[in-house]
């Protein structure tokens, strides 16, 4: 599970204070969460005023991602007492194709902060007993080209067809990211007009989410049952919040959990003390959106909170058998950020896009 920015933050603080103590001792045990825990911290109290919003949770997600590709490409490193040199070239490409559930919005977003993170990585490694970069001079251009392609092959992807056969026996995807090409000069450019009429219509692909195939109960609940619930959700989001460390619990994240509690009582006749992981990830998978409105703030990892907030609820006797659910829940958090940062992509129109990549 993977904490929300405002817990991590926290815990960075706290980290921050016991590496004064850690100076020229033996690396301590690799820890994931601690690591991008931290890197994602500090890129928030860093950064998150230097973009719009939209720009910096397109950010946000590739740094996340980024890091994921570091310690993969390098896990026997990391896990071990040596200090990491990564290429950090390789883990962006590496990234950047990996991201195969994003709106073509994403990516031309990552255009004016792709410099900045590979900066900021290789800023951190530098000070960082556990990693340092290997990285060459930055060419927007080249990068670019290479979110062009990701687009292209992601254009086929979402329509089914086999990349690997269609790159091998064509030049489909070379022809189409040239048609995402506008040159400027010595500069590329997206064609935003084309890119969008090409991809008019298509929706993303998300990875199949496991056990999303729950049916709504029965017998169903009365309307006074429904009533209760919602309130009995208001109350209990309010209690989460008021006891969670101050600013840990966003009103973002309380509105997703209010919607939870109403979601499943009107769509899948559920009470909070029948609810199930199945339950939750069909309502996250099929209902979610006519609940809650999701906005450009901390998307990356609020998906985990909920299994924090479960927990809370069944430290109160609310729900039953948390440890179950926690199991059934493993890919719910990644898949609300990522279809949360979806729509509010999709949202977005070509002068939209265009105004949030001009140079400042």
């Amino acid at each position: 599970m993977k904490q929300g920015k405002s817990a991590q933050i926290k815990a960075f603080k706290h980290q921050n204070t016991k590496h004064k103590f850690r100076e020229n001792k033996k690396l301590a045990p690799f820890d994931y969460n601690e690591f991008a825990g931290f890197l994602r911290a500090r890129f928030f109290l860093t950064k998150n005023t230097a973009y719009q919003p939209a720009v910096f949770e397109a950010a946000s997600f590739f740094l996340d991602d980024l890091i994921a590709t570091m310690v993969q490409q390098n896990f026997s490193a990391f896990t071990s007492d040596e200090r990491v040199i990564v290429n950090l070239n390789e883990a962006m490409q590496a990234t950047l194709v990996q991201s195969t559930d994003r709106d073509w919005r994403y990516f031309v977003l990552l255009t004016p902060v792709l410099y900045d993170i590979q900066a900021f990585l290789a800023k951190e490694g530098q000070v960082s007993p556990r990693y340092g970069v290997q990285t060459t001079k930055f060419d927007p251009n080249f990068w670019k080209m290479i979110m062009r392609t990701v687009m292209a092959v992601n254009y086929f992807r979402f329509q089914g067809q086999d990349v690997a056969k269609l790159m091998s026996e064509s030049s489909a995807i070379d022809d189409l990211q040239f048609k995402f090409l506008k040159q400027n000069g010595d500069a590329d450019d997206f064609d935003l007009e084309t890119i969008q009429e090409v991809f008019r219509g298509l929706t993303v692909t998300l990875p199949d989410l496991k056990n999303a195939d729950a049916k709504p109960l029965t017998p169903a609940l009365t309307a006074e049952q429904q009533e209760e619930e919602i309130a009995f959700g208001k109350r209990m989001v309010e209690t989460f919040q008021k006891t969670s460390t101050a600013g840990v619990v966003s009103d973002q994240e309380m509105a997703l959990l209010q919607a939870l509690h109403q979601g499943l009582a009107e769509k899948l006749q559920a009470d909070h003390h029948q609810w199930t992981a199945s339950l939750i990830a069909t309502f996250v998978k099929e209902n979610l959106f006519d609940y809650w409105q999701p906005v450009f703030y901390s998307l990356d990892g609020l998906g985990g909170e909920i299994t924090r907030y479960l927990q809370f609820l069944a430290n109160k006797k609310a729900v039953t058998d948390f440890k179950k659910m926690e199991a059934g829940l493993t890919d719910v958090d990644h898949y609300l950020d990522v279809a949360a940062l979806n729509k509010l992509l999709g949202q977005l129109t070509v002068d939209d896009v265009e105004e949030l990549v001009k140079e400042k």
